[in-house]
């Protein structure tokens, strides 16, 4: 069965309406953020990973993210760019009112990337923390409130209010794929990446494929992708004749890192086929030829293995 690019990236959650340079890449975080009283005046109490009690002395104002840690985890540590699975309780400055909680159910949240759009605020208050804490986070409402959609968090452009949360940070990947080096193919692109892992793609002087040819660019040494896992990847979309537009990339759509379900019944075998059996920590190029594709055009996509759900 043929399928579009569309029909592709909309499986892996993205948008196929990105125009952007593969160089470029979503915002990053500024560095470790400031402590503060709008944060260190928060309490909670209770098990991590467990809905805590928590006092939020109101009002509470803060003109930029504050951070204090309430229980200091011994995991990995969350750099930029990092997927991260968190639980929290969102509390209104101006109130101590709860607003909304992620559930605490067991089950597993999707990650938010630090320095990527989605809860940009509260993804950027995750750097330098890690796995294993329970972070107390005060934030700007007008800021948090532009980076989200479709939560109980209301538009707020009110220059004094802010938001609190206390997170639990239960689960982090990688940044980007870190595994070695494998030599290229001839025939297949090559593919370069910028220091925070964004690929770049270079054509060879060759035609492009006429079957779909798949290349391990990293190998990593991770636990192998199976059928059945949600894989956390970062990947780029772009088409032979003009590798330098993308077509459609998770770097330049906020720097967000996005999910794909292998197992899932509408995910393109083309996809499926190029990521299960991977490791966690490769990065992956598969070159899908135009005849299967209604668009008659042949696509290059690269993606980077992050983790498993």
């Amino acid at each position: 069965m043929r399928r579009t690019l569309p029909a592709l990236v909309v499986t892996v959650g993205l948008l196929a309406s990105l125009t952007a340079c593969a160089s470029e890449s979503g915002p990053g975080s500024a560095g470790c953020p400031p402590t503060g009283d709008a944060a260190s005046v928060v309490t909670a109490t209770g098990a991590f990973g467990e809905k805590p009690e928590v006092r939020v002395p109101s009002p509470i104002v803060t003109t930029e993210t504050q951070v204090s840690t309430l229980i200091e985890g011994d995991g990995q540590r969350i750099v930029d760019g990092t997927p991260v699975v968190i639980d929290y309780t969102l509390f209104d400055g101006a109130t101590g009112a709860e607003v909304e909680d992620s559930g605490y159910d067991g089950t597993t949240q999707n990650p938010i990337t630090v320095g990527g759009s989605a809860l940009a605020p509260l993804a950027a208050a995750l750097e330098c923390s890690t796995v294993g804490s329970r972070l107390a986070v005060a934030v700007k409402a007008s800021e948090l409130s532009a980076s989200v959609q479709g939560t109980a968090v209301e538009p707020n452009d009110d220059p004094d209010a802010a938001y609190v949360a206390v997170v639990d940070v239960k689960r982090a990947f990688l940044a980007k794929a870190d595994g070695s080096l494998v030599p290229g193919e001839n025939g297949l692109p090559a593919v370069v990446t910028a220091p925070d892992g964004a690929p770049g793609i270079t054509l060879p002087a060759s035609d492009a494929p006429t079957e779909q040819r798949t290349h391990l660019v990293r190998s990593g040494s991770g636990p192998e992708l199976t059928a059945d896992d949600t894989a956390v990847v970062q990947f780029t979309a772009t088409t032979w004749a003009d590798p330098s537009t993308v077509a459609a990339s998770t770097w330049t759509n906020g720097g967000t890192a996005t999910t794909v379900a292998l197992s899932a019944d509408d995910l393109p075998a083309e996809v499926k086929s190029a990521l299960v059996g991977q490791r966690v920590g490769s990065q992956v190029m598969t070159v899908i030829p135009a005849s299967e594709t209604t668009g008659q055009q042949t696509y290059v996509y690269v993606f980077d293995v992050l983790g498993a759900l």
